[in-house]
């Protein structure tokens, strides 16, 4: 290819100019087509005039030949002549002027409107022969209109072309800047191929990164899938119960532990809001709280239900903050610390009860040392008293071993305790004291109930937890007046045996005195026997509780840690 021959590039207003052009010259072609449609019209309308006014001069011509050639005979009954000749020659209408004066008409009248009429000589006078110029008016009617027509359809096709010029040019050139922004063009590219490479190479760029998106895509969902599982893994590892809330207080996940320690029932929790999930409790209502006010807890700690058993958690919150600080959730880590209390409650009940025995140790002690010397001091006096100073001296001689007696029991209170723990069944001591102690008061009903409850103790000290505390509701039920004892053991969920009694009852606000040496209100009691009781029971890890109320019995329940199966089989097999 020459140089000569290299097509100009074409600008947007060379494109504009172009538009311009092809429009204008397919206007002026329809215009000129359009007039060539109105001459052919015009000459087919010249055409058929012609042919009509031909028809009605000749019409008119061979009618005046017939009449000139009738005889005078047959001139008299020239009305019936007129009719006949109007419907052979096609008239509207006939009108014979005799030259001696008179005439004769048929059909519509010269005068008429919508005619048109020819006059011709006839032998006898003059014939006006009146023709039907609606079809020729209608011609030429239809001829202005088409006429008409075209020449506003042509106006029409050119104001449209002026206003729907900038619309067709408009998008081109919004392309072409837009395709400048994507690609520069060389001074030699034509415009419309300059938009086609544009296109294509947009498309083709358009689909490699959509394969890129896409593999980025597939490498981001396989990176999710791991971070999920990863995440899942986590949470179902992690020792502390976890729940993670949307900003809406919904639940997005919520690991085992939590399940446990807030003893929830439901199985998909995915979707829950709080309340829903874990009931109205101080734990819904603290994190609930947490979420709307988007803040951090550090450690509180929480009372909360799982079942029945009561729980002690502490809970910590996290919000969790995206990169322009929005709220994204919340993040709740929380431990069951109820063993934790439990055992330093143990820890303080132990060292109470130590403290105890150091006092009651100390006291006792001088006690004795005290008693000793009165009882010596009462044995002489009762050798070289009289007969009148015998009784008192006898008096003061009971209450001084009486007085013994009761520090020996603090002593014992006091007294530190060492054993061997071996596996032991509850149901089984307590089925033998039931049978010892019944013979001793028939007048009460004592019955003992249950299943075996196996756990790791002092069979001696756990016989003497028992029998003190079955003592204890006898007395009660002797001082009501009626009633009886029931005893019962239960190995699920937890080793326990309980002991209901139908005696005077006891007030709940004055159970933790009892436990107190000195504070019994059976008489004649030294007020030894329930510390001594928790005491053992401390010492082999378990609890002991007292209910009741006055006038209606009362209940002292002993619970105790389970026994792993094996270390039962072992236990029994050595025993």
């Amino acid at each position: 290819m020459v140089a000569g021959s290299v097509r100009p590039a074409l600008t947007r207003v060379g494109f504009r100019r172009d538009v311009r052009l092809f429009l204008a010259s397919l206007v002026g072609f329809l215009i000129i087509l359009l007039a060539g449609v109105l001459l052919l019209l015009q000459r087919f309308e010249q055409e058929t005039e012609r042919a009509i006014l031909s028809n009605w001069e000749h019409s008119a011509s061979l009618a005046a030949r017939e009449l000139s050639a009738l005889s005078p005979a047959e001139q008299a009954d020239m009305q019936t002549r007129l009719m006949l000749m109007m419907g052979r020659y096609e008239l509207a209408g006939a009108v014979i002027t005799r030259a001696k004066g008179g005439s004769v008409s048929a059909g519509i009248a010269p005068a008429a409107e919508g005619v048109e009429t020819i006059a011709r000589p006839i032998s006898f006078g003059t014939l006006t022969a009146v023709f039907d110029a609606s079809r020729l008016n209608q011609t030429k009617k239809t001829f202005l209109v088409t006429a008409s027509s075209t020449l506003i359809a042509a106006a029409m096709a050119t104001i449209l072309m002026l206003l729907y010029l900038p619309r067709i040019t408009e998008p081109v050139e919004q392309m072409l800047t837009s395709a400048a922004e994507v690609r520069d063009r060389a001074p030699h590219d034509d415009e419309q191929q300059y938009l086609i490479d544009t296109f294509r190479e947009s498309i083709t760029r358009l689909k490699a990164q959509e394969e890129e998106l896409l593999r980025l895509h597939q490498a981001e969902r396989t990176r999710a899938d791991d971070l999920e599982r990863v995440t899942e893994a986590l949470t179902r590892s992690i020792s502390s119960g976890f729940v993670s809330v949307d900003p809406a207080g919904r639940l997005i996940d919520v690991n085992a532990v939590a399940r446990d320690v807030l003893g929830t029932t439901h199985d998909e929790m995915r979707g829950l809001t709080i309340d829903e999930a874990f009931g109205d409790s101080e734990f819904s209502r603290t994190l609930l709280a947490a979420v709307e006010s988007q803040s951090t807890i550090n450690r509180r700690e929480l009372a909360v239900t799982a079942g029945e058993q009561p729980r002690v958690v502490g809970l910590t919150t996290v919000p969790l903050l995206g990169v322009e600080r929005q709220f994204l959730g919340m993040l709740a880590l929380f431990t069951d610390l109820t063993p934790v209390r439990r055992l330093e409650g143990r820890v303080r009940e132990m060292q109470n009860l130590a403290d105890l025995g150091e006092i009651s140790a100390g006291i006792a002690h001088e006690f004795r040392n005290s008693l000793s010397a009165i009882l010596g001091y009462l044995r002489l006096s009762k050798n070289h008293a009289s007969p009148e100073a015998l009784k008192p001296v006898e008096n003061a001689e009971r209450e001084a071993y009486a007085l013994s007696k009761a520090v020996d029991a603090l002593l014992i209170f006091a007294k530190p305790m060492a054993f061997e723990k071996d596996v032991v069944d509850l149901y089984e001591i307590s089925g033998d004291i039931v049978q010892r102690v019944s013979p001793q008061f028939p007048e009460v009903t004592i019955a003992c109930s249950g299943e075996p409850a196996i756990v790791k103790g002092d069979a001696h000290l756990l016989g003497r937890v028992i029998e003190n505390l079955l003592r204890n509701a006898v007395d009660s039920v002797k001082q009501k007046g009626s009633g009886a004892v029931r005893v019962v053991v239960s190995g699920e969920p937890e080793p326990e045996v309980a002991i209901e009694d139908e005696g005077i009852g006891l007030d709940p606000a004055s159970v933790q005195r009892l436990f107190l040496p000195f504070q019994s209100d059976s008489p004649g009691g030294y007020g030894l026997g329930l510390p001594l009781v928790k005491k053992i029971v401390l010492l082999h890890d378990g609890t002991v509780e007292l209910s009741g109320e006055p006038g209606n019995g009362a209940r002292a329940t002993i619970r105790f840690p389970r026994v792993a199966s094996d270390t039962k089989s072992n236990g029994f097999a050595t025993s």
